[in-house]
């Protein structure tokens, strides 16, 4: 699962075409507040920005790449904001 500023949108579905990832699903318009530091994204007219949030389902041999690919994304502009969250996973309906 990885959520990020909605303006890191395209930059993130270009990296999974460059990685060979097909599948996701994308939510838009999510609001929130990171943990660490930076903005609250929460669409008013304070806080205007908002999230996006992808989940997608890789290969053991693809997980590195993606996370490793997601981590220089996140340092071009830390301030952007973006987090990714890896869990084991299984097909139950292929």
């Amino acid at each position: 699962m990885i959520i990020f500023n909605q303006a890191w949108s395209e930059e993130i579905v270009a990296l999974f075409d460059e990685l060979g990832i097909r599948g996701f699903t994308k939510l838009n318009d999510l609001q929130g507040r990171g943990s660490d530091k930076g903005e609250p994204r929460m669409g008013t007219h304070t806080w205007p920005a908002l999230n996006n949030a992808i989940y997608t389902f890789v290969s053991a041999e693809q997980a590195p790449k993606l996370i490793e690919a997601l981590n220089k994304l996140n340092k071009q502009s830390e301030e952007q904001g973006l987090k990714a969250f890896c869990w084991d996973a299984e097909v139950v309906v292929p």
